[in-house]
């Protein structure tokens, strides 16, 4: 189970730049890990819909009715990073950290950010080239380690994919127009 510490230490290793054991420890390597681990973190955990970060959570509507064409406005959670799918499946609209709709109850599936600990081992491998690659040029200023984990991340980015995907089964095709005109079908 690796720590924050730990996979940003890994990365500054694999460009040479040493490893650290605090955030706080002197040196540039330190500095720009502590500057970019949490956002690269957060920006690769939203930018799918990665399994381990899913929760799901029936909303609290609020009592304040929102102006315009909404009916009612619920709080999304305070640890949801993304909101993935909204239900029943109707039409909404964020604002900061409300959802307006015209349900009277809705549930989501959101993204959070799960405990380091508990990340699988295919996104830490993940993560870890990338940081590498971002950390490359700020601490080295070499393009070329940057070029090279850039690379290795997208590699472990794809098998962190398949990985995950592999967590839940396909959703079939119930109905389809597309098909069905193509069949003689309506």
């Amino acid at each position: 189970m690796a720590s924050d510490i730990d996979i940003a230490s890994n990365a500054l290793q694999m460009i040479g730049a040493g490893s650290i054991s605090s955030f706080d420890d002197p040196g540039a390597g330190a500095a720009v890990a502590k500057a970019l681990y949490e956002p690269l973190l957060i920006a690769l955990l939203t930018r799918t819909y990665w399994r381990f970060t899913m929760k799901k959570q029936q909303l609290n509507r609020l009592s304040q009715t929102p102006l315009n064409e909404f009916q009612y406005a619920f709080q999304i959670p305070t640890d949801s990073l993304k909101i993935e799918r909204v239900y029943p499946r109707s039409f909404y609209k964020i604002y900061r950290d409300l959802i307006y709709s015209d349900q009277t109850s809705i549930a989501i599936d959101y993204a959070y950010r799960p405990a380091t600990s508990s990340l699988p081992s295919y996104f830490v491998l993940a993560l870890t080239y990338h940081l590498a690659s971002e950390f490359a040029l700020a601490v080295t200023d070499k393009e070329q380690k940057d070029q090279i984990y850039a690379q290795k991340f997208f590699e472990a980015l794809g098998a962190a994919y398949s990985a995950d995907a592999q967590q839940h089964p396909q959703t079939p095709i119930v109905d389809s127009p597309f098909t069905d005109v193509r069949n003689g079908g309506f």
